[in-house]
């Protein structure tokens, strides 16, 4: 084999270990990008599950004016009507006891709130371990396009086309600037964005169980004089 035969195919080798590098590091990138997503998703779940609990405990206050008076001292939106109308009164609940009816409405109420709270904790720390991951592969988003010549890439993975090369020289080096902007792109990542991904969003934070149910006290028992039936499907 002569020398220049010999140079040819070593420069063929290095540049298919150059692509072979890249597919690799790719594959990592979109798993981790994977990961990110399906962490966002089980944020959006549990605020759906937070929205419905929030109906249902909107459901055992019954009254409008009352739920309205109760979410303001949670420090939180009350539920929409429609959602009330459609809450399921008693899925997964244990039954409440009590030595007489303001007792376990009082009781009732506690428990529906204490989830609200509890989930709403819950809500945060699977949005800061999406965003947390999401730092990551931002991180090694910006590490991979600094590794890896995309433009080099782009005309060499052309190249590999028997079409491209009827209609250009070799290995792409007459692509036209628009066309070499197109591969590169499509060969690069994006960095990830929080706002775009709804992790930027306010979520509910509900104020402590004890210092609600202190403030709403009175307002429970006013809920049971306007309607004595209050909380019974839940019973």
């Amino acid at each position: 084999m002569g020398d220049d035969a010999y140079i040819q195919a070593l420069n063929q080798a290095v540049k298919q270990e150059i692509v072979q590098n890249y597919f690799r590091e790719r594959r990592i990138i979109e798993e981790e990008i994977l990961m990110v997503t399906e962490a966002v998703s089980a944020l959006l779940g549990g605020l759906y599950a937070w929205e419905k609990h929030r109906a249902r405990l909107g459901r055992a206050l019954g009254d409008a004016a009352i739920r309205e008076e109760f979410f303001n001292a949670a420090g939180v939106d009350p539920p929409r009507p429609e959602s009330v109308a459609l809450a399921a009164p008693a899925v997964g609940l244990r039954p409440i006891r009590g030595l007489t009816r303001a007792a376990r409405y009082t009781s009732l109420v506690r428990g529906l709130y204490k989830v609200l709270v509890d989930e709403a904790a819950g809500l945060e720390d699977e949005r800061q371990r999406a965003l947390k991951l999401l730092k990551e592969v931002n991180q090694d988003i910006l590490a991979f396009e600094a590794n890896h010549d995309l433009m080099m890439l782009a005309g060499y993975l052309r190249s590999l086309s028997p079409q491209e090369l009827q209609k250009r020289n070799i290995l792409g080096v007459n692509f036209t600037a628009k066309e070499k902007m197109v591969s590169a792109e499509a060969l690069s990542f994006k960095p990830l964005k929080a706002g775009e991904m709804s992790l930027n969003d306010p979520l509910p934070k509900p104020k402590p169980v004890s210092q609600v149910m202190e403030q709403v006290g009175g307002l429970l028992k006013q809920a049971l004089k306007r309607n004595p039936q209050a909380g019974s499907e839940f019973f």
